[in-house]
């Protein structure tokens, strides 16, 4: 599961970017890596583990749509729909219900 965002200064043509995945590492953890710069720069990348693959599709949907309210566009996405997604979505709408 993957997601790319770019934001551009209108200004100075400048393209900032956000590419979020989700992989598995060889102890049954889930880690979301991330890396964002400025477009033709090194970036920096950060790794987030997780004990469930469910815990860290959460994760990467709270970034993604944090970004998006920051003004970043959705480019691409690859494995972020289905039933499972939605079902995680629906339970991390009701988190802050309580």
């Amino acid at each position: 599961m993957k997601a790319y965002l770019q934001q551009i200064n209108r200004e100075t043509g400048m393209v900032w970017y956000y590419a979020i995945q989700i992989q598995p590492d060889l102890l049954g953890r889930w880690h979301v890596i991330r890396e964002w710069g400025k477009s033709g720069s090194p970036g920096t990348m950060r790794r987030n583990p997780f004990e469930t693959h469910q815990e860290a599709v959460a994760f990467l949907i709270r970034l993604r749509d944090s970004l998006t309210k920051r003004g970043y566009r959705l480019v691409m996405q690859e494995g972020l729909s289905g039933p499972i997604i939605e079902r995680i979505k629906a339970e991390h709408s009701h988190d802050g219900d309580s």
